[in-house]
């Protein structure tokens, strides 16, 4: 780890961390801000964010219904990327969900995001499966591989 990671806090998403969001969805493609903020009004709805300080620097949102969760979005500042920064959000997303009893998170991620698939893999996540031509490209389209985390694996 990086002495950036020993000064991130990660904690649950609260109504006044809303306006530091903006940062993380400025110019992107993905779910818009709007849509994800959604996500808190459905009981199944949680985010989780990273703040170095009072900036928030990594967010990953969830739907949990029962004992399984999916990752809807997880974002990490471009700044603070290669720095451990996501590491320690999912980590800590993880711990935190098998504290509520969750036993599966799922997730999906293009396949050429292969610093993506390399964070997700050493958390412990596998590849179980691929939607063809899932994402469109300005080249065409992009497959997603469809990722698992058992929390008696980790």
């Amino acid at each position: 780890m990086t002495p950036l990671s020993n000064t991130i806090e990660c904690r649950y998403l609260e109504l006044s961390d809303e306006a530091g969001l903006a940062l993380l969805y400025g110019e992107t493609d993905g779910p818009s801000l709007p849509f994800l903020l959604s996500l808190m009004s459905k009981p199944s709805g949680v985010a989780w964010c990273a703040f170095l300080g009072e900036r928030v620097i990594a967010v990953v949102w969830l739907n949990v219904i029962g004992n399984e969760a999916e990752i809807i979005d997880f974002r990490v500042h471009t700044s603070m990327r290669r720095q451990g920064v996501g590491h320690v959000l999912l980590r800590d997303t993880l711990n935190a969900l098998t504290l509520r009893s969750v036993d599966r998170v799922f997730l999906e991620v293009r396949r050429s995001n292969v610093a993506a698939i390399t964070l997700y893999e050493r958390a412990g996540f596998a590849t179980i499966g691929t939607r063809d031509n899932y994402y469109e490209t300005a080249s065409g389209r992009e497959d997603a591989l469809l990722m698992r985390h058992d929390s008696n694996k980790r």
